[in-house]
Order: structure tokens, then sequence, then C-alpha cells
């Protein structure tokens, strides 16, 4: 599954099965024009920025941050940054490789079942 297949899955699974948890995903990996990049980082966008945001506190963390990827991805420099940053503020922040990596994350944080239903991860 492509990084873009793992978050659309996880996404869904979230929506159908807790749809109260509050969380939003960001614009991380998407393709632009540059005028496009200029305006987003002027309005305060980040390189690097974690791919979905929860914003539920929860085991004494403020919130919960992750980045997604495929399997073998690698996250860049900035992405290690932001988690490392995120954890040093008293957030739950991970990088997690393929849905199963992202449901047992989300599972572990908020103490839930989410089921997935996809074999593939």
């Amino acid at each position: 599954m492509s990084e873009h297949e793992i978050q659309s899955e996880f996404v869904r699974l979230i929506q159908e099965q807790y749809p109260d948890i509050l969380f939003c995903a960001t614009v991380g990996g998407a393709r632009m024009r540059i005028s496009e990049a200029k305006k987003i980082k002027k309005q305060g966008y980040k390189k690097g920025i974690p791919d979905i945001l929860f914003y539920e506190a929860r085991q004494g963390y403020f919130g919960l941050a992750i980045e997604v990827k495929k399997k073998g991805g690698r996250p860049s420099p900035f992405q290690i940054q932001w988690r490392d940053d995120l954890l040093r503020r008293g957030y739950q922040s991970a990088i997690c490789k393929g849905l199963d990596e992202c449901v047992e994350v989300f599972n572990t944080y908020f103490k839930l079942q989410l089921q997935p239903t996809l074999c593939a991860s």
C-alpha cells in the first residue's frame, strides 16, 4: 500500500468506528504548484509536520501525532525532528510504517480496539 492508501484507510476506519474522536490531517505529501507551496508556507505550514493530529488528551499527553509511512519508508530529518519536539512538549508522537502500526499506536493511545478491515498494510 502507498502512504496515501494507508492514511486513507486509517482515516476511514477511525471515522467509521470512532466518529467522535477529534482529529485532522495535514497537507503533507500533497503535490502542488510552487506558488501554492509558498502561500501555505507563508500561512505557517512547516515542513515535516505529522500527517494526522489527534486533539484528544490521554495518558498524560496533550494529544497524538502520527506520521504515516509505507513499509520500508524512511522519515525525513524534518519528520524525526517534529516527532522529537512533540514528545518533549508533552504530546505522544510516532512514525508508523504500515496500517498495522498506525492502528497499534491509535489503540494503545486511546485504549480502544480500532479494527482494520484490510489484510494488507
